[in-house]
């Protein structure tokens, strides 16, 4: 096995606990593989402001690293600050998007500043995305129109639902928008919506190609199906128990869950052991 020089990490359900921490064991193992020269790099689905507590605990704007947000519709080189890449979802679809929440009764979330905005702000999965990443719920009246005012679309739409309902909506969005739009469960009351080719995949290439690295040096780490590309994509892919069944079909070594310092072991065996 190629000498790991890279490791991308999930957050939800793989580096943090089901209480949204990262472990002591976690953290020392991170560090150690660090110490052997491993850049770290958060992948997530989260937005910018989600991710900015982890990378504060991490160090990685001290030490170095590299954030991908969205599923990697922004990449961002964390030590300088350098924003590589993004990719907003187109403007002529905005609409649509909303309209397509609506018609299926899927609530649906977007982001402007700092803010989550929608049209249910007290829908439960919501509030649950909001209290994940830190960031305070504003109610609209009419989301597409807010969409449509702002300077730059937003990067993602978020749809949730029950799981049933949910899984409907998943076919449904993507019939209708699959030459134009990326549509992906993160959990099974989240699903994804970003511009077409834009996936965890993508963004860690473009952190491969700067440092005309290989993906065979890249161990990524995930739980749910937006994270099969980058699993798909590494040298060492690995799903956590916790995992979907198709992510583990797809990964070449399956660790402990997320609440049993799954990444740590994965680390401890992979990296630390060679």
């Amino acid at each position: 096995m190629q000498r790991i020089k890279f490791l991308a990490l999930d957050l939800d359900g793989t580096l943090t606990d089901s209480r949204k921490r990262i472990t002591p064991r976690t953290l020392q193992a991170l560090q150690a593989a660090r110490s052997r020269g491993v850049t770290l790099i958060i992948a997530s689905g989260r937005p910018v402001p989600g991710i900015a507590p982890i990378v504060e605990l991490l160090k990685l704007r001290e030490t170095g690293g590299y954030a991908l947000a969205y599923n990697g519709g922004e990449v961002t080189d964390l030590h300088t600050g350098e924003c590589l890449f993004r990719r907003t979802l187109p403007r002529e679809l905005l609409s649509d998007i909303c309209q397509e929440a609506r018609r299926m009764a899927l609530s649906l979330l977007s982001y402007r500043g700092g803010n989550i905005i929608t049209e249910h702000p007290s829908d439960p999965y919501i509030l649950k995305n909001s209290a994940i990443n830190h960031m305070p719920v504003e109610g609209v009246a009419d989301l597409s129109e807010v969409l449509l005012s702002l300077p730059e679309p937003p990067v993602k739409c978020l749809m949730t639902a029950p799981p049933e309902l949910l899984a409907e909506g998943e076919q449904h969005m993507r019939a209708a928008f699959s030459d134009c739009l990326e549509v992906c469960r993160s959990t099974p009351y989240f699903l994804e919506v970003v511009a077409k080719g834009i996936d965890k995949a993508s963004g860690l290439d473009i952190i491969l190609r700067r440092h005309g690295a290989s993906p065979a040096c890249l161990m990524a780490c995930g739980d749910a199906d937006n994270d099969f590309t980058m699993i798909q994509l590494a040298g060492v892919g690995v799903a956590m128990a916790n995992a979907t069944e198709r992510l583990k079909a797809a990964a070449q070594f399956i660790t402990k869950s997320n609440d049993e310092d799954g990444v740590a072991y994965a680390i401890e065996q992979l990296i630390l052991a060679h």
